[in-house]
Order: C-alpha cells, then structure tokens, then sequence
C-alpha cells in the first residue's frame, strides 16, 4: 500500500485508490431458499435501514398516496425540532381552541378553553393519534394550521420527499394531501437519526387523558419486542397503513405499508419485512461522524499531512452475500496541493464487493493547510517535478 503511494504521489492527477479493509465474513447457505422478500399485500411498500439509508425492499414506492395518520410524523417531527431548539418546553401549557376541539376524527378529548402541557399533546399524537392534538400544536407554533402545513411543506423539500404536499396537519382526506413510502421511510429515518431523545413516545403503549385511557394503535408493539414505533394510519380513501420501525441488536429498520385492507395485514407485511431485513442483510458501521479515516501526503503546505475525515457516520447495509467479499478504500487525485480549506473534499470513500461500488461518501479535510514557506514550496516543486 504505501509502495503504491510512493509511486504514484508525483505524478499528477493520479487517481489514487488506497484499500483501507477487506473484511470476508464466514456466512452460511442455510438461509437461501428465504431469499425472495415478501410481497406486500397493500398498495404499496418499503424496507429500508434506517442508519444506512439503503432501500432494501420498493414496491410503487414512490407512487403518491394518502397517508392519512401518517401524517402526523411530520407534525411531531416540526414539535421535536421546536423542543430541540429550545422554543417550547414539554412543561409548557397551551390554550385549546375551538377550531381545535371542533376537528374531526380521532380525539385526544381536549376541551375548548383547557391548557394542556406539551407532553400531553405529544402522547395525544403519537399514541392516541388525536387530532385535535394536532391542531392545538399546529396554533402554538405558527398562529394556524394553515400557516403550519407550509412549514410542514418545506420540511418536506429539505427532506427530499419528492412526492409529498400536505394539506393538514392530521392526515384528514383531502385530494391534493398525498406522500410515498419511499418519503415515510425518509421522514421516518430522520426523525429517528436526528430527535432519539423523543422516540420513547411512539413506543408507549398507552396513554390516559380526561381519565380517558387509550392504547396506542400499532399493535406490533405486542406482537415484536424488536418494534420501536412509529405510527400507524386510517382512513377509507387512504386504506390501512403503517410506518414501523425496529432495533435488533443495533440493526435499525423501517417498514412502510400503504393501501392495505385490513389492520391484520398491514401489521403482517410490515412486520414480515422487517424480519426478512434482518434475516438477509446486516448493518456495518464503520467510521463516526468527523473520524480521521486516514492521512493525507499535502505538498508546498506548512504541514505535510491531513487528517481525511468523512463528515457523517459511514454506515453500509449490504445483504449478507455481499458483505463475505466487503472492501472500502480511499480515492483521491494526487498531488494534494496546498492551500487546503477545513472541510474542502479531498477524496472519496468507496465501498465495493465483489467489484461493484456499493456506497461512496465525501472525505474532507479535518483542518485547514497553509501554503508553505518559500522553502518548503520550492523543495516539494523539485520533487513533484523529478519524483523524489
């Protein structure tokens, strides 16, 4: 490997690739014959990792389709994302209106004129499913619902939910109120990467308001101990659907189930999914996020080395046929010449098996290189020019 270097570092726009790891991994046969995932028996479907990002299972995945309850993952995802900046508090108590009490559907059960504390109207949403929860959240973070569905539209666009608009903050029928599976798994892994703090809520059970005492609705909380959420979804125009999420020693997936005709089979095929994931692929971690993954020879800097750092954990899901023949290497154009921004990509990471590119991820620069003196540019010029 460093031979390799020495080789090719003065020959300029060299693409260099340096192999980092070549993992094989004893896997046996036995699980061949369960290869083919199960066919989901709603409208549409998929299964994808949620630290990876990796799709493992599309079906119409980015057909739109109204999602009815699933909706609300992105109100409770605007809610976290309040928390987290510090806008509200779970203490905080807010004001029922009577739009709010008057919204149709399914109930938390507040009554106009109440102040119902924050943490209240997250269980209200995420385990009763209430709509009037909703609203009540809606109003306090952005004076109306309306003004509140704008919100939820541009966190869409950052998203990359290519085919969501909502309308609502509910999921209520509405003909131009519509998203995909492949925009729920999205949504459904950033709110899981990015607000752990709060995904205990969607795992709760039951929740009792007014002395009123709900279950939550997604019964694979019974069913699978494996099942860490998120929220399930009814309406006629909408059929019965699902997002759920799973943990299985550290293997987090998540399941979407859109269109089916009964809870039964949402609940079968979303649940049969995750299984065959974690059957048939597995999750690798290999660098955190901001981890040197290797340094860099830099010529004319005031230092002659930098640290390559990958900005975001590199984190692959390979199925577990491809994962016996796993490498990752580095590639980057060589000379590295300074000066060198903090952050500025310098490379790639490259993940392949069997030959194939199975995921890349930028490299970047840990620290910010200098131009170097007079002397160290004129030295590192001589032997960039005669491959010393």
């Amino acid at each position: 490997m460093d031979a390799m270097r020495t080789q090719c570092r003065i020959q300029p726009g060299v693409v260099v690739l340096l192999w980092l790891l070549w993992l094989p991994w004893m896997v046996g046969g036995a699980w061949a014959a369960d290869e083919t995932p199960p066919k989901v028996r709603g409208t549409a479907g998929v299964l994808g990792d949620l630290d990876s990002g990796r799709v493992i299972y599309a079906q119409e995945a980015d057909v739109r389709l109204p999602p009815a309850s699933l909706t609300k993952v992105m109100t409770l995802y605007l809610v976290y994302e309040a928390l987290a900046a510090g806008t509200i508090q779970l203490d905080a108590e807010l004001p029922v209106s009577e739009t709010a009490w008057r919204t149709g559907g399914s109930k938390t059960f507040v009554k106009v004129g109440d102040r119902i504390r924050v943490e209240d109207l997250i269980r209200g949403i995420a385990i009763q499913s209430g709509n009037d929860a909703c609203v009540v959240m809606a109003e306090h973070l952005s004076g109306s619902e309306s003004a509140f569905v704008a919100l939820m539209n541009a966190k869409a666009v950052e998203l990359g939910m290519v085919n969501t608009h909502f309308t609502n903050a509910t999921g209520l029928p509405d003909p131009e109120h519509y998203t995909s599976a492949r925009d729920l798994f999205l949504l459904a892994r950033s709110l899981m990467l990015k607000f752990p703090q709060y995904s205990h809520y969607s795992q709760e059970k039951q929740f009792t308001y007014n002395n009123i005492r709900q279950h939550n609705r997604n019964n694979l909380l019974w069913r699978d101990p494996i099942i860490t959420g998120l929220k399930t979804g009814h309406t006629r125009e909408a059929g019965y659907c699902l997002v759920a999420t799973s943990d299985k020693d550290g293997q987090r997936m998540s399941a979407v189930v859109l269109g089916a005709a009964t809870r039964k089979i949402r609940e079968d095929d979303a649940l049969h999914l995750i299984h065959y994931g974690n059957r048939m692929y597995e999750t690798v971690k290999y660098f955190d996020a901001n981890a040197s993954v290797r340094k860099l020879r830099v010529w004319k800097g005031d230092v002659r080395e930098v640290d390559g750092v990958v900005p975001e954990p590199l984190v692959v899901t390979v199925s577990r046929k491809e994962r016996s023949a796993l490498e990752v290497g580095v590639s980057y154009d060589e000379p590295l010449v300074a000066p060198i921004a903090a952050g500025q990509k310098i490379g790639t990471v490259v993940v392949k098996s069997g030959g194939k590119d199975l995921f890349t991820r930028d490299l970047v620069a840990g620290a910010a290189v200098e131009r170097g003196n007079i002397f160290r540019v004129m030295f590192d010029s001589l032997r960039m020019t005669v491959g010393w």
